[in-house]
């Protein structure tokens, strides 16, 4: 606007605030001479008297004026008291303080988005919660806090959703939705390629959707109910049994497994593609079906249980031996294909040249081959020490004594029901979580794996 249009539009904006409130106050509408009117009309003149000499942001000064002008003759019939109004004034202010600066200083996109944010807000706060005026003036002032930067606006408004979208489960929601935010933000890769970002973004989304009960069970019970579950024998046994059993399986399939997924991987031989099968077999059995495929062979009353028995005094129904088989039956699968997929990934030449400088192949394996597979079979280790861990269905067959977690929450289920069975729940998902992410840590110190060409892939 030219300079020359100031002082005149100065000038009728306080002769309209002051003719309107005189002629409120006629009709009875108005009271002009109420403290709260008296604080306005000297706002405007303070602020039309540094306008008038030119001092201070004339765009700023005029638009606070005419929000006062508004608000004088309007805002205190819409508002349920005049300390609300004079909040919202101040908050409608500091929008209009933060809309100038963001369409003077940014892309014009920014502004588009404070815009739209600002309906947004109305349409939540006013419309749909029916004129929650406090909730309004609160999220608008942080929505003009976020304004100079989408990432933060991005997190307003997932703590915006949670919260009035998201109940009885705000934090969760919450807590999920700034996970997903901070992959997305910080997601980057040698090429820039925003269809990733938007597939990312999808995914995470649906994964969160898939998680969200685990959300809901891990943040919606009480610390008070949970802590006292550790000092209870039976809770602390069933865990260390879980870790114990787990732990001990893993190791057999390490020692059994990578040997077969080396020579799988190495070798071509008739019936290959039906070995792959039969490793992948377990994954496709039901849980209960592979509890009685373990109890028919290695039950008391079998040949092989018998054996078994006469051999070594052991016995695999009802026992920790029974607990391992079935955890090494279910999760022999993970460990198995994560290795042959990482010998696959390491170069032959370089076991071969290996050879050629003197090692042997036992040499080759071990200190060529092993290493530089060895984050994915660790990789896999992991995966299976999980799945060891969460067995549930064979167990309750073949081995339901000793207790391990998964068998011991069925049961204090079935004897005191869903919500006194929830601490235990929570517990062992904290336990759970911990273990996983420990493990999947460590295996970020192992050293990159080589690719076919001898590159780090």
């Amino acid at each position: 606007m030219s300079a020359r249009w100031h002082r005149p539009l100065v000038a009728a904006v306080i002769a309209v605030h002051a003719g309107g409130i005189v002629a409120l106050g006629v009709m009875g509408l108005a009271q002009p001479f109420e403290l709260f009117n008296v604080i306005l009309m000297g706002s405007n003149l303070v602020i039309g008297a540094l306008l008038w000499r030119g001092k201070g942001d004339f765009d700023l000064g005029i638009g606070a004026m005419f929000l006062i002008v508004a608000h004088a003759l309007m805002g205190q019939r819409i508002v349920e008291d005049p300390l609300t109004g004079g909040a919202l004034l101040l908050v409608n202010i500091l929008v209009l303080y933060t809309g100038l600066k963001v369409f003077k200083c940014l892309p014009m996109r920014y502004g588009a988005v404070f815009a739209c944010g600002y309906f947004a807000l109305y349409v939540i706060f006013i419309l749909f919660l029916q004129n929650a005026s406090p909730l309004f003036l609160l999220f608008v002032a942080g929505l003009c806090a976020c304004a100079r930067r989408f990432r933060m606006t991005a997190y307003f408004w997932a703590l915006t959703l949670a919260f009035t979208f998201g109940q009885p489960y705000a934090w969760q929601t919450c807590a999920l939705m700034f996970l997903l935010l901070t992959a997305v933000f910080s997601a980057r890769g040698e090429l820039a390629a925003p269809l990733a970002l938007v597939f990312l973004a999808a995914g995470l989304a649906w994964l969160f959707l898939v998680l969200f009960p685990v959300a809901i069970v891990l943040f919606g019970e009480d610390a008070h109910n949970i802590w006292p579950l550790l000092a209870d024998p039976r809770v602390v046994s069933a865990l260390l049994t879980t870790a114990l059993t787990a732990t001990v399986s893993t190791a057999v399939l390490l020692v059994f497994g990578i040997p077969l997924a080396y020579a799988v991987s190495r070798l071509r031989f008739q019936g290959k593609p039906l070995v792959l099968a039969l490793i992948d077999l377990p994954i496709i059995i039901p849980q209960s079906v592979a509890g009685i495929v373990l109890l028919r062979a290695f039950g008391r009353q079998q040949p092989l249980g018998e054996l078994l028995s006469r051999c070594t005094g052991l016995h695999a129904d009802g026992t920790i031996l029974g607990i391992c088989l079935a955890q090494i039956f279910v999760a022999a699968p993970f460990l198995i294909k994560s290795a042959m997929i990482s010998f696959e990934n390491v170069s032959e030449d370089m076991e071969m040249s290996a050879c050629a400088l003197g090692a042997t192949p036992w040499g080759a394996f071990w200190r060529v081959a092993v290493p530089l597979a060895s984050r994915g079979i660790f990789s896999g280790a992991v995966l299976a020490w999980a799945r060891a861990a969460g067995e549930f269905g064979a167990l309750l067959l073949i081995a339901p004594t000793p207790e391990t977690a998964p068998v011991a929450v069925w049961n204090r289920f079935n004897s005191v029901g869903l919500i006194e069975t929830g601490p235990l729940v929570s517990l062992l998902l904290l336990f759970s979580l911990v273990m996983f992410f420990l493990l999947q840590f460590t295996s970020r110190l192992l050293p990159a794996q080589f690719g076919q060409t001898g590159r780090l892939a």
